[in-house]
């Protein structure tokens, strides 16, 4: 895999992360902290990293394997996503068009971020949305939905479809999310789990001193792939 493919592959798992950055109505949200379990389909469930919501921040913690760790921070009073790598102590901000408490906002808005970035070679676009009806996840209801997009990559076209299942109380989380099996990538399922009540510090929504402002999501992926 080339070093390029690499960053897409990185960036396209960041963007399949943002559906757990869920659709929301006028309720209030929920002040909580929870563990994110990832399981791939044959394999065992894993601890993949944690969400948090606390007033009119969000944020998820995810370890991205070779990229190292990173954090998205969800500011919905300032209508802005951030992006830090922890490896290399850097960040990016990138504009929400829309609700931020709404993850295809989210995901609009970072896709809007990447393409021109990537001179074009790598889309995302949501094709379909289905409701699915309600069902109950951790004691909790949940709304399902499923959900098509479609990503290019160097004039190459792929489909993909996510099963999410939303409480809008936990919003800009889903509770659960499957991915359904692609000629390229293995079915899987991700889900907040050890959901507690909890409010964070003001400080895990702060952007943590000495960190460095990139402007550009591609280049921080990159650095981070090939750092160290």
């Amino acid at each position: 895999m080339s070093m390029f493919q690499r960053v897409v592959r990185t960036a396209l798992l960041l963007f399949g992360m943002l559906v757990f950055c869920g659709e929301a109505l006028a309720v209030p949200y929920a002040d909580f902290r929870a563990d994110i379990a990832y399981r791939q389909e044959g394999k065992s469930s894993r601890h993949c990293g944690s969400a948090m919501s606390s007033g009119r921040y969000a944020r998820m913690d995810l370890d991205l394997g070779s990229a190292g760790a990173f954090a998205l921070i969800v500011d919905t009073q300032e209508h802005l996503l951030r992006v830090l790598s922890y490896r290399l102590q850097a960040y990016v901000e990138i504009p929400v068009s829309g609700d931020p408490r709404n993850w295809r906002h989210l995901v609009q808005s970072a896709a809007a971020a990447v393409m021109p970035q990537s001179m074009g070679m790598i889309s995302l676009q949501e094709k379909e949305y289905t409701p699915l009806g309600k069902d109950n996840w951790e004691g909790y209801p949940v709304h399902k939905s499923r959900v098509v997009f479609e990503a290019g990559f160097m004039g190459s076209v792929n489909r993909f479809t996510l099963e999410v299942w939303e409480n809008e109380v936990f919003s800009p989380f889903p509770m659960r999310a499957f991915s359904e099996e692609t000629r390229t990538t293995h079915a899987a399922s991700a889900a907040l789990v050890n959901i507690a009540a909890e409010q964070s510090s003001l400080s895990m929504f702060q952007i943590p001193q000495g960190f460095t402002r990139y402007t550009s999501i591609m280049d921080l992926v990159l650095y981070a792939l090939t750092a160290f």
